[in-house]
C-alpha cells in the first residue's frame, strides 16, 4: 500500500487527493507499526534505501535508523518486515535456544503452524537469529541466541531484565505465549495508539508536503472544500496553523521521532 502519490487536480483546481477514506486502515495500527510508517515517510530514509541497492560497495547503516536490516519504504505497516535494534526497541524479546532434555514439559515454538507471517533473519554473529510475526499492522520480535533449531529448543529469558524493560519483555512474553497457543497475533494484547485519529491526520497532511501540495491543498484534503473555504483567511489564522503545526509535527516524526513509538 504505497501512499506517496502526486497530488491531483480537478478542472477548477480542487485537489482530490487522496481520500481520507485511503487511511482508514491505520486506526488499528499498533505502536510499532506507526514507527514504521513514519519512517517510511523520512525523505532520507528513501534515500538511504535506494543508495543501498545501487551501491553495495558503500552500502549505507541500517542501524543509523535503528534497524537490523533496510525495509522497502514502499511497505505499508501491513505487508512490512522492519527488523528493529534491541537498543530502539525494548519490546523485542531476548530468547537463549538450549537442548531441551527429554520429558520436559514446555510448548514448543513450530513456525509453521503459526498462521501470521513469519520472517527469519539470520545475523551472522553470537549465532543469532531474528525472528518477526507480523499480522495486520502488529508486529512480535524475537532475538534469539544458539545454536538450537527453534522447534526443538527450550527457549529461555532472563526472569529478572533490567528495570526498564521489565514491563515490555513481560508483555513480550505473554504475546509469544498467547501465539504459541492461538497461532495468531491476537488485537487484545497489541494495544491501539489512543492518538490514532490525530497520527492519521499528522501521516496525511505528511504526505501531501512530500507529493508538494500547497498547504491549502493539504488543509482541503483534511478538512473539506467547505471548511477551507470558510476559514482559511479567518483573522486567527487557526486552520493554517493547524496544517502546519501537522506537517511540522509530521516531519519531526519522519526525522527520528518514530522511535518514541518503540520505547
Amino acid at each position: 500500500m504505497n501512499l506517496f502519490v502526486r497530488a491531483v487536480f480537478d478542472t477548477a483546481g480542487l485537489c482530490l487527493w487522496p481520500e481520507r477514506i485511503t487511511y482508514d486502515w491505520m486506526a488499528s495500527l499498533s505502536s510499532t507499526g506507526w514507527a514504521w510508517e513514519f519512517l517510511r515517510r523520512s525523505p532520507r530514509y528513501r534515500l538511504a534505501y535506494e543508495r543501498d541497492l545501487a551501491e553495495p560497495a558503500a552500502k549505507p547503516s541500517a542501524l543509523d535508523w535503528g534497524l537490523l536490516r533496510f525495509e522497502d519504504p514502499k511497505l505499508s505497516a501491513l505487508e512490512a518486515n522492519p527488523f528493529w535494534r534491541m537498543k530502539v526497541s525494548p519490546r523485542t524479546l531476548p530468547l537463549v535456544a538450549g537442548a531441551m532434555r527429554p520429558g520436559t514439559a514446555v510448548e514448543k515454538l513450530d513456525l509453521e503452524k503459526l498462521q501470521c507471517r513469519t520472517t527469519v533473519y539470520p545475523l551472522g554473529v553470537e549465532d543469532r537469529q531474528d525472528v518477526l510475526f507480523a499480522q495486520d499492522g502488529r508486529f512480535l520480535q524475537l532475538a534469539v541466541f544458539g545454536s538450537v533449531p527453534l522447534a526443538e529448543a527450550l527457549l529461555l529469558t532472563p526472569a529478572l531484565p533490567a528495570l526498564p524493560y521489565c514491563e515490555n519483555r513481560l508483555l513480550a512474553v505473554r504475546r509469544l505465549t498467547d501465539l504459541v497457543k492461538h497461532r495468531t497475533l491476537r488485537p487484545s494484547l497489541y494495544q491501539r495508539q489512543r492518538r490514532a485519529p490525530r497520527l492519521t491526520l499528522v501521516a496525511q497532511a505528511l504526505d501531501g508536503w512530500l507529493a508538494r501540495a500547497s498547504y491549502r491543498d493539504i488543509g482541503t484534503a483534511l478538512f473539506g472544500a467547505a471548511r477551507v473555504e470558510r476559514d482559511w483567511y479567518h483573522s486567527g489564522n487557526h486552520l493554517r496553523d493547524q496544517v502546519r503545526r501537522a506537517v511540522g509535527y509530521g516531519r519531526a516524526l519522519a526525522n527520528g521521532g518514530y522511535t518514541r513509538f518503540l520505547a
